[in-house]
Parts: C-alpha cells; structure tokens; sequence
C-alpha cells in the first residue's frame, strides 16, 4: 500500500517538476504565438482610453441626487430623473463604484432642463450605448474650435448650438460618427 501511494506521489511530484520547468518555455511559446502588431496597438488603444477618461474627468460630474437638484425634481425617488434621461439617450452617464455619474455641462441650470443641443448630440451619437466614447467626443479638445476648447466648453456658454451640431454632423470633424471597420 505504502509502495503504490509512492509510486503516485512519485508520479505527481515528477509532473510538477516537469511544468514548473517547462513554465518559461510555455510563457515564450505563448508570447510567440501573440503578434506583435496586437501588442503595440493594444497599448496604444490603452493609452488613448486612459487620455479620453482623464479629459473626462476633468469636467464636473454630478450624482442622480444632483441632476434631480438641477432639474428642481421634488419626488421621492431622486435617481429617476437622470435614470431616465440616461436609458432614452438624452444624456451620458457612466456606471462608477456602483453609482452613475453624469457631465454637468449637459444641464442648463437656469432653465432647469437638459440642454436641447446635448440631448439631441447625444442622440445622433447613440449615447445610450456608448456613453464613454460620447462623453470623450463632448469633453476632448478639438482640433476645429480655438484655444483648445470641446464641445462641451460651447454648450456651458450657451449660443453655440449651430456650432456643435457643424462639428458633430460633419465625419471628419467627428470621427466616432465614422463607420467602424
């Protein structure tokens, strides 16, 4: 009994020293098998996510409990406006930590609403399904306003709707408008 249970610990140690071996082998023949063009545009796909989020984040972001402020909502249920807003495509809002956030350029606080070139900008731009690559168009520099200004900077303003909606209508000047390949 003692002879067999040996003979397949023996056997099971054998096994493991020959994969622990094996493991730089098996990393290198892995790596190999990645191409290395994915690598580099993986790693400057990442690069390019972590710019957008960082513009992003730079602008102020407001809890549902706040848009419902904003927008003088006096019921109960304080995340129902921005929750409903942010499903039909009104507006961006992006899940964090459990809890959705939301750029306050989009609100006009003076009216109490939804700024009607953002809730229309956000509805070419399919902001319902891709919240993070709209808000990144709305709060990214671009190249076609002055002093490094987005489109978000115009719609806090006020009076440059014909503005954005040139910008966002126009392919070039709105590259996640383009088809993806």
């Amino acid at each position: 009994m003692r002879q067999k249970r040996r003979l397949r610990m023996s056997s099971v140690r054998n096994g493991l020293l020959s994969l622990v071996a094996s493991g730089p082998t098996l990393s290198a023949s892995i790596a190999s098998a990645v191409p290395a063009h994915a690598v580099t545009e993986s790693i400057a796909r990442a690069r390019i996510e972590t710019t957008a989020r960082q513009a992003i984040f730079e602008h102020p972001l407001l809890e549902a409990s706040d848009v419902a402020d904003v927008l003088r909502f006096r019921d109960r249920n304080r995340r129902s406006p921005a929750s409903r807003l942010r499903e039909r495509g009104d507006i961006v809002g992006y899940e964090i930590g459990g809890r959705y956030l939301y750029p306050s350029f989009q609100f006009d606080s003076a009216t109490a609403k939804v700024r009607p070139v953002v809730a229309e900008i956000n509805q070419l731009l399919n902001a319902k399904h891709d919240p993070w690559g709209v808000s990144s168009w709305w709060t990214s520099p671009s190249g076609w306003l002055s002093d490094g200004q987005s489109p978000a900077d115009l719609a806090a303003q006020g009076g440059q709707d014909d503005r954005i909606r040139d910008i966002a209508h126009h392919p070039r000047r709105c590259p996640i408008r383009q088809p993806h390949r």
